[in-house]
């Protein structure tokens, strides 16, 4: 919270955005610019901030680093507006990258990248935060007491990338930091988030290198949630929804033919459902209309599969019995209607056995 209302804070005052080609630094000089400074600064105003600068950039040159930090936040957050401002964020990225301190240098970089996109390469400031991003996701581990290390904060991780998604969506870092989330979320076993994340980066980024995949990753993901042939195949129908769409649009992809084979497969459980719930229907309900309807769709979606093939023979059992029960019915149908005299008689065998006191 307190991070988000600094940026906000600086950004309202930051009207003007300072261009890092324009400013320079040596040694015997100190920093220079060619620059008008527009910032609305009085003159003792912006002396101060260069005399910040310069004692900040030569302490930084002896690793007399908390003293360099003292003064570069002195400028960026006193004199937000000045065009030393980013420059001063950008020295303490380094710094803090020096002490290993990578999340106080995402810090500083998301605020350069959100405050003063036109400092030096903006491409390069989101670079360095994906950077950090993918540290956080694979190898960075914080320190216990300064001596232990710790775990992987998987969830900081995220928050990185979805940071970077957020400030630069049409650069090439927002769908590299979707795919990393869905690793992260799939990694974590949430895999509707995953599947939030890999869908975000089909709809947004079509055209990206990492699309295929991203479709190989959804059919996957909806098929493993599939329980079995028995339970809702609605992740099934997604699945082959997910295969079929990146066969059509990705002919020439190496991962045809694991497409292929995953489209194969859940097609084949689709039909095995079709099957069982086409068995309740024959053997439960005696339903046959009802039965071969479900048999004929199994064979429809997955025709050379085993499912397909018991779908068939329960087609030719009921072919079998409504047949037989034609012949039965046949007969009944033909058979003549009693004579008067006939039903006479049958009467009076009823009132004897009635009599008798049978029924």
């Amino acid at each position: 919270m307190v991070r988000v209302l600094a940026t906000i804070f600086a950004l309202l005052l930051a009207p003007v955005l300072a261009q890092a080609a324009n400013i320079t630094w040596d040694s015997e000089n100190g920093y220079q610019s060619d620059e008008v400074e527009l910032s609305g600064l009085l003159p003792q105003e912006i002396q101060r901030v260069l005399d910040s600068m310069n004692k900040g950039r030569k302490a930084e040159e002896r690793r007399n680093f908390r003293k360099a930090l003292r003064n570069y936040k002195r400028v960026h957050k006193k004199f937000p507006k000045s065009q030393y401002a980013p420059e001063a964020l950008f020295r303490t990225s380094q710094i803090r990258l020096e002490q290993n301190n990578i999340d106080k240098a995402f810090d500083a970089f998301e605020l350069i990248a959100f405050v003063y996109p036109s400092y030096g390469s903006f491409n390069d400031m989101i670079g360095e935060m994906y950077k950090i991003a993918v540290r956080r996701q694979e190898s960075y581990r914080q320190r216990l007491f300064f001596i232990l290390p710790g775990f992987l904060n998987l969830d900081r991780a995220t928050r990185y990338f979805e940071r970077v998604v957020s400030i630069a969506p049409y650069s090439d870092y927002a769908p590299l930091s979707l795919m990393n989330v869905a690793q992260i979320w799939s990694k974590k076993k949430n895999d509707t988030l995953a599947i939030y994340a890999l869908d975000r980066l089909i709809t947004n980024y079509p055209k990206s290198f990492l699309t295929p995949d991203a479709y190989i990753q959804l059919a996957n993901t909806h098929s493993n949630l599939v329980r079995g042939p028995y339970y809702d195949q609605s992740n099934t129908e997604d699945a082959i929804t997910f295969f079929e769409d990146f066969l059509i649009q990705f002919p020439e992809n190496n991962r045809v033919d694991e497409a292929e084979s995953g489209l194969s497969d859940t097609q084949n459980l689709m039909a095995l459902s079709k099957v069982k719930i086409g068995d309740f229907y024959f053997h439960k309900r005696s339903n046959f209309h009802a039965a071969k309807v479900l048999y004929n769709e199994a064979i429809t979606l997955a025709p050379t599969s085993g499912s397909a093939e018991m779908a068939r023979s329960k087609l030719d059992m009921i072919a079998a019995k409504e047949e037989k029960k034609g012949v039965q019915d046949a007969p009944e149908a033909e058979r003549e209607e009693p004579d008067s005299e006939e039903m006479q008689k049958k009467a009076k065998r009823r009132a004897k056995r009635k009599v008798l006191g049978l029924f």
